[in-house]
């Protein structure tokens, strides 16, 4: 099931939704804020968007009775689609009387391969090629194509993040609050590619990445509220990955919507 249509723009409407929020903020206490310590957890859906992965060849691919050679530096990319995942995350923070939030936040996802396609190398699509063109075997009718080997998806991607992220709770005067955020963290992204079973890459890499929060919180009692929560994540860079079965590497991208939900316990007044 295809998200990314629908939410690519998602950055683009909360940023200046959180920065509005922030500039509006009343400069005297807001009545009814709750100050102080909490701690918090959350689950929920990922919603990968679609990886554009990209590299180039880094050694020749000599010739062989079948196939030409495939010079250094020979761009080569693919699609990779994904299915939904889940995401966990772990909060603690200090909430301000202002209205504002500081927190530190560890936060995990895991999300499947669907498929991959368009396998192209130096600009030319290949899938309709007999896959032994990656594997320099003998060409032969009975060989899959490349698109039957990449069609059948497999392999997965998962992230852990740690955060510093900063909020604002919109006091409305009920036990309703919506609230809009920004973070900047770390994250570390696993990639294994294996379609149909074929090792193409697996490994790992990390990188910078931010991201941008809207929901609304709920009071249950003095110190404890339940809360739903959008969150656009995506790396500053996307990360390297070394293939295996070409000698090459690869960019992939980890950009993320994620719709959780979750409760939070506060220790202030």
């Amino acid at each position: 099931m295809k998200y990314q249509a629908k939410l690519t723009f998602a950055p683009m409407l909360l940023a200046p939704a959180a920065m509005a929020a922030l500039i509006a903020v009343p400069a005297a206490a807001q009545d009814g804020t709750k100050s102080g310590p909490y701690v918090g957890v959350s689950g929920g859906i990922a919603l990968p968007q679609d990886s554009n992965n990209t590299g180039t060849i880094n050694t020749a691919i000599p010739e062989t009775d079948d196939f030409g050679s495939i010079p250094a530096d020979t761009p080569i990319g693919w699609e990779t689609d994904f299915d939904t995942g889940f995401t966990l995350s772990g909060q603690a923070g200090y909430a301000f009387e202002n209205g504002f939030r500081v927190e530190a936040e560890a936060a995990y996802s895991k999300y499947d391969v669907d498929d991959h396609q368009d396998l192209s190398v130096g600009g030319a699509i290949i899938d309709g090629v007999d896959s032994a063109v990656l594997t320099r075997g003998p060409a032969s009718v009975d060989n899959p194509t490349v698109d039957d080997i990449l069609s059948d998806g497999q392999g997965e991607v998962s992230t852990f993040g740690l955060f510093g992220n900063v909020f604002y709770d919109i006091e409305t005067g009920s036990s309703l609050k919506p609230f809009v955020g920004a973070g900047f963290g770390y994250q570390w992204v696993d990639v294994e590619y294996q379609p149909s079973d074929v090792a193409f890459g697996e490994d790992s890499d990390s990188v910078f990445a931010y991201q941008f929060m809207a929901g609304a919180s709920y009071d249950l009692s003095q110190g404890v509220e339940v809360f739903g929560q959008y969150t656009y994540r995506d790396t500053t860079e996307d990360v390297d990955i070394p293939l295996t079965i070409l000698p090459a590497t690869l960019d992939v991208s980890a950009k993320q919507s994620l719709v959780t939900a979750g409760v939070r316990v506060r220790f202030g007044g």
